[in-house]
């Protein structure tokens, strides 16, 4: 059936080919739906060329309060973290990532991880994904803006959705749902 269509990480795809399996005969009597068969082929064809952008970010609690960070020259606050570089473990990706933006070290032994979040990366091509894999950590040190961060905040459910990416939300809402936030 055409319902046989599973994409789990985009990079692996499985199609049940049954249904395309009409002899020539049967074409006429069978277009509308062999074209509702192209359109979903091309549809998941669409979705295994979006592109990924693959983050790690540091879920900061306080006082029943999120910490977000506002890069220079943007509109919306965002998690803080980044992209891990070439031969990085996501703890070592997460700790300087965190050192560069809030001028803080992470307790490496309390890293804990919290969840991952998906969803159309903000001022990004439709189809351009990020995806967030979240965790939490304690930390030593001033939090601070360096000079890549315009400004932090710590938010709570109230927060404007409209100060927020997308994933920025699902996370703020995930606070909530866990009781974390108020």
């Amino acid at each position: 059936s055409i319902s046989e269509v599973f994409c789990t990480d985009f990079s692996k795809i499985s199609i049940n080919t049954n249904c395309l399996m009409m002899n020539y005969m049967h074409w006429r009597r069978h277009k509308e739906y062999l074209l509702a068969i192209t359109v979903i082929l091309l549809s998941t064809c669409t979705a295994l060329q979006m592109s990924f952008i693959d983050k790690i970010s540091l879920i900061l609690i306080q006082d029943r309060q999120q910490l977000v960070a506002r890069s220079k020259g943007k509109t919306v606050f965002f998690t803080p973290g980044g992209k891990r570089e070439a031969g990085e473990t996501d703890e070592q990706a997460l700790c300087r990532e965190c050192k560069e933006e809030l001028t803080i070290d992470l307790t490496t032994k309390t890293i804990r991880p919290y969840g991952v979040f998906q969803a159309q990366a903000f001022g990004k091509p439709e189809g351009t994904m990020v995806r967030m894999t979240c965790y939490t950590s304690d930390y030593v040190g001033d939090l601070q803006a360096n000079e890549e961060v315009e400004e932090l905040r710590w938010i709570d459910s109230k927060c404007p959705h409209g100060d927020l990416s997308v994933t920025g939300i699902m996370i703020l809402e995930d606070l909530k749902k866990k009781n974390l936030i108020d």
